[in-house]
Formats: C-alpha cells, structure tokens, sequence
C-alpha cells in the first residue's frame, strides 16, 4: 500500500467512526434528557 492510500484510509476510517460515536453521543444525550423531563 502507498502512502496516500493509507492516509486515504485513515481519514474514511475517521469519517466513520466519529459519525458513528457523534450519533451514539447524541442518543444518549437525548435519553439523558428525557429521565430529567420526568
């Protein structure tokens, strides 16, 4: 693999993952705030 291929890599690989944890982050915030509602 060259280089730019790696880089490429790492920045979708990124890309996913901090939507991934971004999504899960919001969800539990929503969740969190839905207990204080109550």
């Amino acid at each position: 693999m060259t280089t730019s291929t790696q880089v490429t890599m790492l920045i979708i690989l990124g890309f996913v993952w901090g939507g991934f944890f971004l999504a899960l982050a919001t969800a539990a915030r929503k969740e969190s705030a839905k207990e204080v509602e109550d």
